[in-house]
């Protein structure tokens, strides 16, 4: 090496011993200086309640405590213990955090400890590098291998402390000064401050390597906070599920709503429908799909019979449930007076009213001609609350606050009276459609409305015996009333008195 590369190498030696305190310097001076030890570390500890009566088990208490403050300032500054000149402000400062929940408890006096042992450790050993200067490298991995972990659970804590144990017996045999920071005590300050990465304020590692806890109170406090942020984050969750499917609603309404608007007769091929008017989405079925969806008419799937024809249950393809109305005695000449009183029952709507499905004409060889009109299957008349406002003359009270405005009041009413008129259970007092239409859209008034003479939801017996009272199908009228007549094909005309 040349000249300069010595001076360098002085220099560098020279800067490094002034500035680096020794053991010796940290030891040395008569004069009393502050603790560099922070005994706050301990309060989080602090209502772990040591035994009350037990001074020995309170004073181990306390030496543990005091382990895990040198395990920290080792943490921080590479130290073991403090100056011997700190040692009586360090113990007043452990005094003034121990009188705070150990009251009238002199920690020198009661557990018999010396002034200087909180600066006097094992083996003349102060630093992290006098320390590792004695172990082999071998053994440190061991400890690595076994203690940089999570010490929370018993297993990791268990290995951790036998690695300690090895250690402390194999290299640490030599003299300690009093009981406070002697050999057995090194390898766990050492462990918590260089070796596990959580540090000695971690909660599992305060508890395995110097069996101290944390208050109950400070438990309680990090589970409220962890169930805060839980209920925040369902909350939030929520909230945006919530907003996502109102917006999902809605965004299918309008787009059901332009659906609705811009629809257009088109073919359904899967059920071999065929829509009939712009105006309703009524269908044409086919004969075959209906004699499937009632098993050919059978017996078991008939729920009425009138004078005009039977009527079935069945289930279309879409699993929905119907009511077939089979017409007798027809011929092909009325279908388009037929289709047409169709699409007028088909457009009225009201809660209280049949809707109208659709509707099949046919002529086959063995059944022959075929009209067949199809709905929900639910009773087409209105409630008892409606028959007894309209006797009472309030027949505008029947219109609920829901229903959309089609007219004034007047036309209002009218439009309840012909309805309420059209399903009356006696097949006498109802008009046909060409009646109705007239009603409705000329000034031909309403007749008034019958007393019933049979329940408004009654039988199919009960309505059979009032039918065929009159022997042709139609009750002799009231006194005061004129009955509606029928028209030479009964099956084009009066098919509201199937519904």
């Amino acid at each position: 090496m040349s000249i300069s590369q010595y001076v360098v190498v002085f220099f560098f030696i020279f800067i490094t011993l002034t500035n680096s305190p020794t053991a010796e310097a940290q030891q040395s001076g008569n004069a009393t200086v502050s603790c560099p030890l922070d005994f706050n570390v301990l309060r989080p500890l602090a209502g772990s309640n040591p035994p009350e009566a037990d001074s020995s088990r309170r004073c181990q208490f306390i030496l543990q405590g005091l382990r895990l403050v040198q395990s920290d300032y080792l943490r921080r500054t590479g130290f073991f213990l403090p100056p011997l000149n700190s040692s009586e402000s360090c113990w007043v400062a452990y005094q003034t955090l121990v009188d705070e929940f150990l009251p009238n408890f002199t920690i020198r006096s009661r557990c018999g400890f010396e002034t200087s042992w909180i600066s006097q450790g094992c083996m003349n050993i102060n630093t992290r590098l006098q320390f590792e200067a004695l172990i082999p490298n071998s053994t440190f991995d061991n400890v690595n291998s076994n203690c940089n972990q999570s010490l929370g659970n018993g297993s990791p804590c268990a290995a951790c402390i036998t690695s300690l144990s090895a250690l402390q017996a194999s290299y640490l045999t030599g003299p300690s000064v009093g009981n406070v920071s002697n050999c057995q005590a090194y390898p766990t300050i050492y462990a918590a401050a260089i070796v596990n990465h959580f540090g000695p304020l971690d909660r599992g590692t305060s508890q395995c390597l110097f069996s101290l806890t944390y208050s109950e109170s400070d438990k309680i406090a990090n589970k409220r906070k962890v169930v805060i942020l839980v209920v925040l984050i369902v909350c939030g969750v929520g909230l945006l599920i919530i907003t996502g499917g109102v917006w999902f609603l809605w965004h299918r309404h309008v787009i059901l709503k332009r659906k609705k608007q811009s629809r257009k007769p088109v073919d359904r091929t899967d059920l071999e429908l065929k829509s009939i008017s712009e105006s309703t989405t009524l269908v044409r079925f086919t004969f075959d799909e209906i004699k499937k969806s009632t098993r050919n008419f059978s017996r078991d799937n008939m729920i009425g019979r009138g004078g005009y024809g039977n009527v079935y249950k069945g289930l279309l393809r879409d699993g929905s449930e119907v009511a077939f109305k089979r017409f007798k005695n027809c011929s092909a000449a009325g279908d388009t007076i037929f289709t047409h009183e169709v699409e007028v029952i088909a457009s009225v709507r009201h809660v209280n009213l049949v809707a109208l499905r659709g509707y099949c004409t046919a002529t086959t060889p063995m059944e022959g001609h075929q009209r067949i009109i199809v709905d929900d299957g639910q009773p087409s008349l209105v409630t008892d609350w409606a028959w007894s406002l309209v006797r009472e003359g309030r027949a505008l009270d029947v219109i609920e606050d829901g229903m959309p405005e089609i007219g004034t009041p007047e036309v209002m009413e009218k439009y309840v009276l012909v309805a309420v008129l059209c399903t009356h259970p006696q097949l006498y007092a109802r008009p046909t459609m060409d009646q109705v239409v007239k009603m409705l859209e000329t000034d031909l008034s309403v007749p008034s409305i019958p007393q019933r003479s049979i329940s408004l939801v009654a039988d199919m017996d009960e309505i059979e015996r009032s039918v065929s009272s009159s022997g042709s199908g139609q009750l002799s009228s009231p006194a005061g009333f004129q009955p509606f007549t029928e028209s030479d094909n009964p099956s084009d005309s009066r098919i509201v008195e199937l519904l």
